[in-house]
């Protein structure tokens, strides 16, 4: 009998706060266009296309989505599907700020 290694579906973790509480923001920048919902009025989503190279903030979990992610793009709130995220588009890195201590 075999065990397998790793799962061939693709995993997306959500950000976590680190010991000094600071928030830990991921961004994304797609590679593709893929199609994400927004929720303008409580329980009325349009569905649209974010566009290829569109940069996306993921700000937490999806409230509408069971497994998704809320993004914001455009000074709007998008949800969209973890698997669409992971693999149609790239994790940008970016600088981290160190603050200065007085003294």
């Amino acid at each position: 009998m075999t065990t397998p290694l790793a799962s061939s579906t693709p995993t997306l973790f959500l950000a976590s706060r680190d010991e000094s509480n600071a928030p830990v923001t991921r961004t994304y920048r797609t590679r593709t266009s893929f199609v994400a919902v927004h929720f303008h009025q409580p329980g009325k989503g349009r569905i649209v296309f974010l566009s290829e190279g569109a940069t996306l903030r993921v700000i937490g979990p999806s409230s509408c989505l069971q497994e998704g992610s809320e993004v914001m793009y455009e000074s709007r709130v998008y949800n969209v599907f973890n698997v669409d995220l992971a693999a149609r588009s790239s994790q940008i890195a970016e600088p981290v700020r160190v603050m200065r201590r007085a003294g």
